[in-house]
């Protein structure tokens, strides 16, 4: 039921950086190695994302010719001195004083948010790593791309700026052109002595590992906003307890597949998972009467009956935002509702339609988007073939 999206016409061309986990430096890498997410996201919703590594990046174009084609724009200009240099000094500076001094190649940058203007073309003739990053860029651009995303940790800073600006030059805007900074993680662990919690120095990836798992590591690093710090308590962190919220999200998941069991034990629910064509949860839940067109016995049960079908326009506005703590925020939504319904639920047609509708939109987020494991259940999840209801 969750894909029933409008797929949308257009190609994202999304670049990620590859760290394996031998080489990061610091669990600060581990937050941006992460965003592979943003990949899925995208792709839920969008017709083609070509995904490139940071660390493998394409030939670059001519860069001479690149340079000629802009040099006749209002936004490149020759000269001695920065705008921003020059507009300290007396007007006629470059007429007296500096007219027979070498020329640099300059780009308006400061008329989009850079603190000045940025050199392209240095006066020996060397070209600025700056040229070198739009030519590539606008290159894509070229080849039929929509939009150009880049995600790069806090090393970056700075010159996502420059870069975002430097594009607007070129006629491109912040909706084609995103550059997107990775905050790190904090960490902070319980400290028995006095009973509270604190925050502690970062940890080796693999230390990190020993202590939180990689799932519970990538949920807590995706339920805030990739512009944020992600703060993980390392003491708490995918534990099974009632204050994670991972493991309340897991554990909806696990009531929703025992009560359909139990459903289909009673002789309400029939599934079959042997034989016949794989079908997608979307036509599965064609199967179904939509959640719509039923009136609930509870306010938790309507309530969740609307936050499922919620799903598509959050997955996206995720992908508009590049926003996986959406889906995150989300799916604890789903879960902090559904618990109380599964407390005191009647195992009959309507709830399992409802029940089924959770569990497999839960798989669909936490599993193929998240790409966070949930827990094993004998109930199918991806292999479900049929479903029909029993007629009393």
């Amino acid at each position: 039921m969750m894909m029933a999206l409008s797929q949308k016409s257009a190609k994202i061309w999304l670049s990620l950086p590859e760290y394996p986990l031998e080489t990061l430096p610091s669990s600060a890498y581990i937050r941006c190695s992460l965003t592979t997410t943003v990949k899925n996201i995208l792709e839920k919703c969008y017709n083609f994302v070509s995904t490139e590594s940071a660390n493998n990046q394409e030939i670059l174009p001519n860069i001479e010719l690149f340079f000629n084609s802009i040099k006749t724009s209002q936004k490149i200009y020759k000269a001695s001195l920065s705008r921003q240099l020059a507009a300290d000094l007396p007007p006629n500076i470059e007429q007296t004083a500096l007219k027979d001094e070498p020329k640099d190649w300059f780009i308006k940058t400061a008329d989009f948010g850079d603190d000045y203007d940025r050199v392209l073309q240095h006066r020996d003739g060397e070209f600025t790593q700056l040229l070198e990053d739009i030519a590539r860029y606008h290159q894509i651009f070229q080849q039929g791309y929509d939009k150009i995303i880049l995600i790069r940790p806090t090393t970056y800073t700075g010159y996502d700026i420059l870069l975002t600006a430097a594009m607007q030059c070129l006629g491109y805007t912040k909706e084609q052109f995103q550059f997107i900074i990775v905050q790190p993680i904090k960490l902070y662990a319980f400290h028995k002595p006095t009973q509270q919690i604190h925050p502690i120095p970062d940890i080796a990836p693999a230390e990190l590992l020993k202590a939180v798992s990689m799932d519970a590591l990538r949920w807590y690093s995706l339920r805030v906003p990739l512009t944020e710090v992600a703060p993980i308590n390392i003491s708490t962190a995918g534990k099974p307890t009632p204050q994670d919220s991972l493991h309340r999200v897991q554990s909806a998941y696990l009531r929703c597949c025992t009560l359909l069991q139990k459903a289909q034990q009673q002789g309400i629910i029939q599934l079959e998972t042997n034989g016949g064509d794989e079908i997608s949860p979307t036509e599965i839940a064609a199967k179904l009467m939509s959640l719509p067109d039923y009136v609930w016995e509870s306010p938790d049960a309507a309530t969740l009956a609307n936050l499922l079908q919620a799903v598509p326009k959050i997955l996206e506005q995720s992908a508009t935002e590049i926003a996986p703590h959406l889906l995150c925020r989300h799916l604890e939504a789903i879960s902090e509702t559904s618990l109380p319904w599964l407390d005191s639920l009647t195992l009959n047609p309507q709830n399992c339609a409802l029940l089924l509708a959770a569990k497999q939109t839960i798989f669909e987020l936490l599993e193929n988007v998240l790409t966070i494991a949930l827990p094993e259940s004998t109930f199918p999840d991806s292999n479900l073939r049929f479903v029909k209801f029993s007629e009393d």
